[in-house]
């Protein structure tokens, strides 16, 4: 009977257990996130931060975020995550996550568990991270089963433009009373994916995980991006949008399907609400595929500057 309610031990150490400018590069290269604020000190000195900060799903290097014991006849498939974050991750921090099981209850043969991560740091909290997990007994498709995915140079040549074309408003402000509702974020564009993808994503994040590890569904072994790969991928649309002087502060995405090897992920962006007085920019979010199909939704909220109340003031909330 799994202990609902209490800590649940995990398996094996943390892959990253501090921010150090070293696994702030290497999740960003994980990523494929070349933002000058995680990998240049000079820009990042010369930021509001002045010095090295982490992205916010680096956090997902701590620990993977899946709380689901037991039931090991069946593999984790993440439907949802729902992210807070209090705090920026400066240099230097010492990160402890502390995991806890919420809820398990079982309905039409599936077991859901809807577990809690707690990120601190010295000077208190940084992140909450709730994530419900299906156990579901159904195998994933097998890779050889999997249609390949094809393209036309004129296709190759477009996923290369729009690549190119990726737009970052960095050490330039972005002020909430300037955001209007119904903008559009820049989209970033990922793939085709390769397994050196994936092999940079887990290198970033896990090491070489095993089942036994109770991570969730994707990675080298499964050939597959993971549902916190993707979940980054789209912080990435917000950070880019936000500039250096915003702070990402929610994120809740409902996952609907993993990227395999070949395909060609599209996460884009729109303003939904502002809130010019407490600073506050909702942000409705998706992800699709090469074939426009939807792997993802979100929606988040971004704190920005004010021309009138000043930066963000942090912790948040």
């Amino acid at each position: 009977m799994t202990d609902v309610g209490g800590q649940v031990t995990r398996l094996r150490a943390p892959w990253v257990s501090a921010v150090t400018a070293d696994a702030v590069r290497h999740f960003a290269w994980g990523i494929g996130d070349d933002n000058p604020l995680w990998h240049d000190p000079d820009h990042a000195a010369a930021s509001r931060w002045a010095g090295v900060i982490g992205p916010p799903c680096l956090l997902y290097a701590v620990d993977e975020g899946t709380v689901a014991p037991g039931h090991a006849d069946r593999r984790r498939e993440v439907r949802s995550v729902d992210w807070t974050w209090w705090d920026v991750l400066r240099e230097g921090s010492i990160i402890t996550p502390t995991a806890r099981l919420r809820v398990e209850a079982e309905r039409d043969g599936v077991i859901e568990q809807v577990g809690e991560v707690e990120f601190a740091g010295e000077n208190g909290r940084l992140a909450r991270l709730t994530t419900t997990t299906a156990r579901v007994s159904e195998p994933l498709l097998p890779i050889d089963d999997r249609p390949e995915v094809r393209y036309s140079g004129e296709e190759v040549a477009d996923i290369e433009r729009r690549i190119l074309a990726e737009s970052r408003r960095g050490s330039e402000t972005r002020f909430v009373d300037e955001v209007e509702v119904g903008a559009l974020l820049p989209e970033i564009v990922k793939g085709p994916l390769s397994i050196m993808d994936v092999v940079a994503w887990c290198a970033a994040t896990q090491g070489t995980a095993s089942v036994q590890d109770e991570y969730s569904d994707g990675g080298l072994h499964d050939e597959l991006a993971t549902g916190p790969e993707l979940v980054s991928w789209m912080a990435q649309v917000l950070s880019d949008w936000a500039g250096d002087d915003g702070f990402l502060h929610r994120l809740e995405v409902r996952l609907i399907s993993l990227p395999p090897l070949g395909s060609t992920t599209t996460c884009s962006g729109r303003v939904v609400a502002v809130d010019a007085d407490a600073q506050r920019v909702e942000v409705g979010l998706v992800a699709t595929d090469q074939a426009s199909e939807v792997s993802a939704t979100g929606t988040a909220v971004v704190l920005l500057p004010s021309r009138e109340h000043g930066p963000v003031q942090l912790p948040a909330g």
